[in-house]
């Protein structure tokens, strides 16, 4: 699944680009659909301006005599003067090099709300309860440069999902308050932590220096921001990394 980044690179490079891929954002993501809009209403633009007629260059003039040319004054090179539809069209595509920059500099949505979106496309997770052998476990874990303690935790759940484009092994922890979710982040480093609460989920992002951060997630309605902190504290101690 792509992202909003690498909807909007493809779309700046080919406003007429269609595929499946790119449908299923666009539908799922109303900034994106608002991006395409005036990004195909600039193009429509620079195609008006492109059809444009372009003045004669050698419009008649009337007959000089030679009464009217004066002494040759060394005045420098006169100005070029370009046919209008050339500013136009220049000016266009400025403005549409201005709106690309734009969008991609902006902030993307939320880390949070990405991560709570990503929670939907894996409704089962929670209904885990048994531990995740070994050897499925372990192997997740090493793609992302890291293992878990012995005993530390009962991991319930594992996958190694796609996030914003990077691995993040996705996992569910089992607490005394119930089941937690949690996603190791490495591509996306935090100065601070972050609560939230977002679509029913309670959670927060905890940074980990030199290696991205954690995403920690619970459900329950019951839960608070202490639960929360301490299966993410929980976590943090357990978490081993490796080269």
């Amino acid at each position: 699944m792509i992202d909003h980044d690498d909807y909007r690179r493809a779309m700046l490079a080919d406003p007429e680009r269609d595929d499946p891929e790119l449908r299923a954002h666009r539908a799922d993501c109303a900034a994106c659909r608002a991006f395409t809009s005036q990004l195909l209403a600039f193009e429509a633009k620079l195609v008006r301006a492109l059809k444009e007629d372009v003045p004669p260059t050698s419009a008649a003039r009337p007959a000089r005599s030679s009464a009217d040319i004066l002494p040759f004054k060394p005045r420098g090179a006169p100005p070029v003067r370009r046919p209008r539809w050339l500013a136009v069209a220049a000016s266009v595509t400025v403005a549409l090099v201005v709106v690309g920059i734009a969008w991609l500099g902006a902030p993307r949505s939320s880390l949070a709300a990405d991560v709570v979106a990503h929670m939907a496309g894996e409704p089962g997770a929670w209904n885990t309860r048994d531990a995740v052998p070994a050897s499925v476990l372990e192997p997740i874990l090493k793609r992302a440069h890291l293992r878990l303690k012995p005993d530390e935790l009962t991991v319930s759940y594992a996958n190694p999902c796609t996030f914003r484009g990077h691995l993040a092994p996705h996992l569910v922890v089992q607490s005394r308050a119930g089941p937690v979710t949690v996603m190791v982040l490495t591509q996306e480093p935090l100065s601070r932590s972050q609560h939230f609460d977002e679509q029913g989920y309670r959670g927060t992002l905890v940074p980990m220096p030199g290696h991205g951060s954690l995403a920690v997630l619970m459900k329950s309605p019951a839960s608070t921001a202490t639960d929360v902190d301490a299966v993410a504290a929980l976590v943090r101690s357990a978490i081993v990394w490796s080269p």
